[in-house]
């Protein structure tokens, strides 16, 4: 046998490769064979240097541990799921199975002591027997259980959650805990160790569509029953500071959580919509750090935000849209400056964060105190350093400035395109020209684009694309990396946001040029020209050092990139032309819908029947390959599913296969079902899908159903 304290100091990978050399000595490849990263890409790279399946290999590996092969994965037991967290699992890609004796089964692919082993130990709190099994089984696996655990919820939450007068209702057993409670907790907790800003809860296609956001993008999380969306929502209300049985109104609420010493501030919105009620949460981690050297700014960045809050007086600008980051960065400002010896106060609507050793204050304009109210007092206070979360309108600018002039450094932002647009947009609030010239120090425009993923980004090469083309055409280099996807990165590409900048600091001939009233932006900008660039040439330059993708940086700057790179780096703009055809190969609003049908023929007539309806077909005539196309395809947004079983089955049995390779999908569903199938039909309406079609239906009423589902 194989003696396991050998195997102390090396990585799971190199452990695994020195076992299968010792169980399979005949195969002189294992040795020098390169492996990769993943579990699911060892093992794929150890079964083809030795030519072997997958569960011979776990055969070959179990013997010299003494580990017993996990025969049946389909066995799982889905109660003992929740002894272990889905994320948890697949983060480690190990498997329970069942609970004997007060001793926990689980299936891993790296059986041997470790940290993944370590961690299911603890969160089980379980002595745990080891099997042996291949990632890519216990992955299905994986799959298969929770969506098993998943259902089993799903019943409980469309049977036992509503009495006859709609009353929430506890489930038996659970310690008198709702299933709502433990929905909207899961779905929180899954929310924020996503990173999520915002978690969005909308009626979609009879049910509810749950969404987060993270790195400023919308992806889904789940899709709620029917009967459990205005639960979940009542639910919120009530524990927001809402009126729950208002649901004519817009209402705004807040409550307070804590994850892993993590305190969140959640902000909430409830508004009504022509189909129920729509939710958003914001997430507002109050254990936040900010710090500007940990903002990813450039070394030339940093030293002109430095410069800046060095000043005593002065009015310092961020502008951007919402999301841009304008905020974060205003914080790493006051942070920078606070110390024991500045005086800092800070006027928000609202607080978002909390920050040891300065007076924040929230507006309040019902009881009067506005933007301008609170300033005048903050003025009286003996303030350095005063920050206003936005300055919207007149009264708000000119104390700005006033209080520039009178020795106080203000930091506050603006909503506009960039940098040198906010001088005449403070011109037209009504600031005059001369004070502005001799308040203003310096304005920064801030976007925030999505880095590429340094696990699975690709360099760019032939065959180009046209947006590379593109690209060189206006920086005469070709862009450093493209996104792939891959399991850290949620198959996105990207994974983390970094602020792309335009700062422009006061000159003497800019403050001339603006004391005589001149607001000609292609005069300022001739004027203004310093060492830092533009936003488009700053994102431009991050593109070409594969920080992040061409997509990416047109997604968040538009199409005036292109004409700012091209003046930037002195080229021409691309044509109206290339452009077309750059925008005609993009997939950003084509919605994509798989059809299930084992007859091909009658699947690829209601795909024409969707192209008419500008919806995109995807045709999968077993549940297996359907899983495979909704796990390859992003933009699917519905799942159109005929039920119809094969010889022998009966449609529950092929609605339950569809549903467990498909739960996981997140996605809603439109069943075909025979209309004498009543136990099919019994089994939708219990888990929240009353809405399905009875055959015989033409494919043109199917088309037609899909998009008012999509549309109401």
């Amino acid at each position: 046998m194989f003696d396991p304290m050998k195997l102390d100091l090396i990585t799971p990978q190199e452990r695994l490769r020195l076992l299968a050399v010792a169980a399979f000595p005949q195969s002189k490849k294992l040795a020098d064979v390169k492996l990769g990263r993943t579990a699911r890409q060892v093992w794929r790279d150890l079964c083809l240097a030795a030519d072997l399946d997958p569960w011979k290999l776990a055969a070959g590996i179990g013997q010299q541990l003494e580990v017993p092969v996990a025969e049946n994965l389909s066995k799982s037991d889905p109660s003992v799921a929740r002894l272990i967290p889905e994320q948890l699992a697949r983060a480690t890609m190990i498997l329970p199975l069942q609970e004997v004796g007060g001793r926990l089964h689980v299936a891993c692919a790296y059986p041997f002591e470790g940290g993944g082993i370590r961690r299911i130990r603890f969160a089980s709190d379980r002595r745990l027997k080891l099997f042996i099994a291949p990632p890519e089984d216990i992955e299905n696996a994986i799959a298969i259980t929770y969506s098993l655990a998943a259902e089993r919820q799903s019943q409980a939450l469309g049977t036992l959650l509503f009495s006859a007068d709609e009353k929430t209702t506890a489930i038996a057993g659970q310690d008198d805990q709702s299933a709502v409670v433990r929905l909207v907790q899961g779905l929180m907790m899954k929310a924020i160790e996503a990173g999520a800003s915002d978690l969005h809860v909308q009626p979609f296609a009879g049910g509810g569509m749950v969404r987060i956001r993270v790195d400023g993008v919308l992806r889904r999380l789940a899709f709620l029953p029917g009967p459990v969306l205005p639960a979940l929502i009542r639910f919120v209300k009530a524990h927001g500071g809402m009126d729950p049985t208002n649901d004519r109104a817009a209402q705004d609420g807040r409550v307070s959580i804590v994850s892993d010493d993590h305190d969140f501030d959640v902000r909430l919105s409830v508004l009504p919509a022509s189909r129920g009620e729509r939710l958003v949460l914001r997430f507002l981690d109050q254990n936040r750090i900010y710090r500007l050297s940990a903002a990813s700014f450039s070394i030339a960045e940093l030293r002109a935000f430095r410069r800046m809050i060095s000043n005593t007086s002065g009015v310092v600008l961020l502008t951007g849209p919402t999301g841009s980051g304008k905020t974060s960065t205003l914080y790493s400002m006051i942070a920078e400056v606070n110390k024991i010896g500045v005086s800092i106060i800070t006027v928000e609507n609202p607080v978002e964060y909390r920050v040891a050793g300065i007076s924040q204050v929230e507006v309040n304009p019902k009881a009067g105190l506005t933007f301008g109210t609170a300033l005048r007092s903050i003025l009286r206070q003996d303030p350095d350093v005063v920050m206003i979360g936005e300055i919207r309108d007149r009264e708000t600018a000119e104390i700005a400035m006033q209080a520039a002039l009178t020795g106080h450094l203000v930091l506050s932002t603006l909503h506009t395109n960039d940098a040198l647009t906010a001088i005449p947009r403070l011109i037209d609030l009504g600031v005059d020209p001369s004070v502005l010239s001799d308040a203003l120090t310096a304005v920064v425009a801030q976007r925030l684009v999505r880095r590429l993923c340094k696990e699975c980004r690709a360099p760019v090469c032939e065959p180009y694309k046209t947006a590379d083309h593109l690209f060189r055409q206006v920086t005469g280099e070709w862009p450093g990396y493209r996104p792939v996807g891959c399991e850290k990165c949620a198959h996105t590409g990207y994974s983390g946001r970094m602020p792309v900048t335009e700062v422009v600091e006061m000159t003497p001939e800019l403050a001339q040029a603006i004391s005589h009233g001149d607001r000609s932006l292609p005069a300022l900008r001739e004027i203004s020209k310093g060492p830092l660039s533009s936003i488009a040439v700053t994102a431009a330059a991050h593109v070409i050092s594969g920080d992040t993708s061409v997509h990416e940086v047109v997604r968040v700057i538009g199409q005036r990139f292109w004409k700012g790179a091209a003046a930037g780096f002195d080229r021409t703009p691309p044509g109206e032309a290339s452009l077309t055809m750059w925008n005609g190969e993009q997939e950003d609003a084509t919605m994509r819908v798989l059809v299930f049908h084992r007859d091909e023929d009658k699947a690829k007539a209601i795909g024409e029947a969707l192209k008419l309806e500008k919806f995109v077909p995807l045709i999968a005539t077993t549940p297996d390959q359907a899983r495979k196309l909704v796990e390859a395809e992003e933009d699917v947004v519905l799942i159109v599913a005929d039920i119809d079983p094969a010889p022998g089955q009966t449609g529950f049995e092929l609605l339950k296969s569809l549903r467990l390779f498909l739960a996981w999908a997140q996605l809603p569903a439109l069943p075909i079902v025979h209309p004498e199938d009543n136990v099919v039909r019994e089994a939708l309406e219990t888990h929240g899908l009353p809405d399905y079609l009875i055959h015989p239906v033409a494919p043109e009423h199917i088309a037609a159903r899909a998009r008012y589902l999509m549309t109401h």
